[in-house]
């Protein structure tokens, strides 16, 4: 890990706490930025030439149109939630949280996992990296400072998940069952062989895992500056989630692992003909499969019926802001793509035509230039 003089110690960490402030205090929630894109959108379709009655049309008729995709979102959520905190995957924090000997080594090794797991699933990352910032938080010894944890455990969303098999456009371009009626025409069918398994996009995902890593370590404060999560009043202890003794015959089969061993059996079988009749590629790129997958794995590492089912109603409330903001995607889709003007051009239309005239004989040297 890079040392840190002092003086930069203190200065990077001010900077940092001053950003953060800043950052609380104007950043609204993240529906706020979807409904101005909206009537950003629509402004810019109307300034097109298209008519209010289009626009509005194109509004409600889009809206809808991203429900199936916006259900596989969820359960990219709901997935990622119920394999993250299995008894397993719990054991496997505990493990990792005893190999840094520092604070700031501590924030490194969140900062890698959460992004390294993003890669995966960003559903799994979000639950991982705050399970295993808590795990490294019980260690007093290192005095990790607590919010460096909390914001290295978020880099697997902020940094890299675009770039991993649970990237929303990557998984979107690639089934054609869940794009919007009005894009499928225009972008076709994009496979991960040109998205996320791009050499390009692959290199570029490991510089930004290297950056980021060293950017959180550098950027934490030091030990004698460190504010723990004891210095906070919050308490990482691992909460209890041990199941109560059943009370009831009806209860038997939701403490016994009996089902989840037969739903399981049932579901390798389907996997692995799944990923015999096609490319593990364009298997894994199928949400549905992708979902299945981990649904699955989440059942069996939780073990018993009744732990998994306790996961499942414990994950459901992290899926609000998709379940609210992908139907107003959709209908800034649908108004860029089906709103017409007068001429019969949409706004889609005049973007596509801007980059396109970027490339032409006289302006290529000067886009290069810039």
């Amino acid at each position: 890990m890079p040392a840190v003089a002092p003086a930069a110690d203190g200065r990077l960490a001010r900077i940092a706490l001053r950003f953060t402030d800043w950052a609380e205090r104007w950043f609204p929630d993240a529906f706020v930025f979807v409904a101005l894109a909206v009537v950003v959108v629509a402004v810019a379709v109307l300034a097109n030439g298209a008519p209010v009655a289009a626009v509005t049309k194109s509004f409600g008729d889009g809206f809808w149109t991203l429900i199936p995709f916006t259900m596989q979102m969820a359960f990219v959520t709901i997935g990622g939630y119920v394999v993250a905190t299995s008894a397993p995957m719990q054991r496997l924090i505990d493990r990792l949280a005893l190999i840094p000997k520092s604070g700031r080594g501590a924030i490194g090794l969140i900062a890698i996992a959460t992004m390294l797991s993003s890669l995966l699933s960003w559903g799994l990352s979000l639950i991982f990296g705050g399970l295993l910032t808590r795990a490294l938080a019980r260690r007093t010894e290192l005095r990790m400072d607590y919010r460096a944890g909390g914001a290295a455990a978020y880099l697997g969303l902020g940094a890299t998940w675009a770039m991993g098999l649970s990237s929303s456009s990557a998984q979107l371009q690639a089934n054609p069952a869940s794009l919007p009626p009005g894009l499928l025409p225009i972008t076709g069918v994009i496979p991960f062989s040109q998205t996320i398994f791009l050499w390009q996009s692959m290199l570029i995902a490991a510089i930004l895992i290297m950056v980021s890593t060293v950017i959180a370590i550098a950027s934490a404060p030091g030990r004698d500056s460190a504010v723990t999560a004891q210095d906070m009043g919050i308490d990482p202890a691992r909460e209890d989630d041990a199941l109560p003794p059943r009370t009831q015959p009806g209860e038997w089969l939701e403490h016994a692992p009996l089902l989840t061993v037969l739903i399981g059996l049932l579901a390798a079988g389907w996997l692995v003909q799944e990923f015999a009749r096609q490319p593990w590629m364009v298997a894994i790129s199928n949400l549905n499969t992708y979902n299945f997958l981990f649904l699955m794995a989440g059942l069996v590492l939780h073990w018993r019926p009744k732990r998994f089912l306790n996961a499942l109603a414990r994950s459901v409330p992290a899926t609000a802001g998709i379940l609210i903001q992908y139907p107003f995607y959709a209908a800034i889709a649908a108004m860029m793509t089906t709103a017409k003007s007068a001429d019969g051009s949409t706004l889609s239309d005049v973007i596509a035509h801007a980059f396109v005239s970027l490339n032409t004989t006289e302006t290529f040297p000067l886009t290069m230039g810039v």
